[in-house]
């Protein structure tokens, strides 16, 4: 009967040891499932700094902005195509320029007049302006003209356009000439004085080459000018008259 009391605190030693094994494992797993649980991405103080690379060099393979995508944006690297002759460039246009001559100036042309087949009341003549320079030059268009008297004075002139023909631009050779077409007529209008003249006797023709301010003479022989000096002048054309 005295052993029974021993047997049975045996076994009370026993549950308690076992007890206190099973704690401390489920102590253990308490604590893994806390580290699971916890939210992805934290991490203790100073964590990032220890997981941050280093900065790559540049150039480096690993570096985001390679050379290749630099030489594909800037065009570097690309063969440049050759300009092909006569493309128009600034040179060659400037070489065009430069071998074209100036303008006619006034003082390098002589005016003339030659009278052309007259019609009932209506006058024509051929006006003609010849390079006297050593150079050549350009001239386009339609002169400037004005009558005056054998005294030098003015005598009102209309200069009308003809524009039936286009005006083309021409150079002159050294000796060379253009010429333009004139038209007035004979026969007194309205716009002239009452008693029916047409005013004084013209002497001279003041011709105004084109693009210029200034005049050089022609001797005018071809009467009256009537309707208020009015002249019609087609634009200038290569050579010294119709026969040409």
């Amino acid at each position: 009967m005295a052993i029974r009391p021993l047997r049975t605190a045996a076994v009370i030693t026993l549950g308690v040891l076992a007890l206190a094994a099973c704690g401390g494992s489920n102590d253990t797993a308490q604590d893994g499932n806390a580290a699971a649980d916890s939210p992805a991405g934290e991490s203790s103080p100073g964590g990032d700094e220890a997981r941050t690379l280093p900065d790559s060099e540049p150039g480096s393979d690993s570096d985001p902005g390679t050379d290749s995508d630099t030489e594909s944006e800037s065009g570097a690297g690309d063969e440049q195509p050759e300009a092909e002759p006569g493309s128009g460039s600034s040179d060659d246009e400037g070489s065009v320029r430069a071998a074209q001559p100036g303008w006619c100036a006034t003082d390098s042309l002589a005016a003339s007049l030659s009278p052309l087949n007259a019609a009932a009341g209506q006058r024509y003549a051929a006006l003609v302006l010849t390079n006297t320079s050593d150079a050549a030059c350009r001239t386009q268009g339609w002169p400037g003209l004005s009558l005056e008297t054998g005294e030098g004075d003015t005598i009102p002139t209309t200069t009308v356009r003809d524009d039936s023909r286009e005006p083309a631009q021409l150079t002159i050779e050294p000796g060379a000439s253009a010429w333009a077409q004139l038209h007035w007529t004979v026969v007194a209008g309205d716009e002239d004085p009452a008693d029916g003249s047409c005013g004084p006797d013209p002497s001279t023709l003041e011709v105004i080459p084109p693009d210029q301010e200034s005049a050089t003479p022609a001797d005018w022989e071809l009467g009256q000018v009537c309707g208020a000096g009015r002249i019609e002048a087609l634009p200038l054309a290569s050579g010294s008259g119709p026969a040409e």
